[in-house]
């Protein structure tokens, strides 16, 4: 495969599929480690050192992660960077750097997720009523969880679902409202919050 469109329709497809092999995992790995071998030229001087090449590895375990530090120090991209959809940042609170993650389009994160959350999480439930302990997408725009939140309320939030954290702090009155009323009508309630202790 040597195309972007190419590779992320063979995500797609492969994201959608009910269930898949360790055959299937390790086929779908071992082309879009290719692609990003050939494509992302920090990346391919990384592998070379670790001894790792398109013709030498054979099974998706063999292909070399890279440290989390790679994302603040270099720049990971396939494509031209200038021309990612979105570029997702990490928190930076171990040196005060913030890591960077570039996506060419942010659909591919986006079916991840949906497909996901409903399988995972919401099963046969359509809709639930969901309190989010987290910023809102337009006042961290480049964090990939506040992204990930706005689409699970979007998708499988009801109508009187909502943010209970602002500038302001946090809605207190509100959240205690919502669990009285899912205490008292038996309603699931979803409260999604961030536990990473680090930001």
């Amino acid at each position: 495969m040597n195309s972007q469109q190419e590779i992320i329709d063979a995500i797609y497809q492969f994201i959608g599929l009910s269930q898949s092999s360790e055959e299937d995992f390790n086929n779908q790995a071992l082309q879009l480690f290719t692609y990003q071998y050939k494509n992302n030229l920090p990346y391919q001087a990384y592998c070379l050192q670790k001894g790792k090449t398109p013709r030498t590895v054979k099974m998706w375990n063999q292909i070399p992660p890279v440290p989390i530090n790679a994302f603040k120090e270099l720049t990971l991209s396939c494509t031209e960077p200038n021309d990612a959809e979105r570029i997702f940042m990490t928190s930076g609170t171990t040196q005060g750097i913030q890591g960077k993650h570039y996506h060419p389009t942010v659909s591919v994160y986006d079916q991840s997720m949906k497909l996901n959350f409903k399988n995972r999480f919401m099963r046969t439930t359509e809709k639930i009523r969901m309190g989010i302990l987290f910023p809102t997408e337009e006042e961290m725009p480049n964090s990939s969880l506040a992204h990930y939140l706005a689409l699970a309320l979007q998708e499988f939030g009801t109508e009187d679902s909502r943010y209970l954290l602002s500038d302001s702090g946090l809605a207190t009155d509100y959240l205690i409202a919502d669990l009285e009323q899912a205490e008292r009508t038996g309603e699931p309630y979803a409260l999604l919050l961030d536990t990473d202790e680090s930001h």
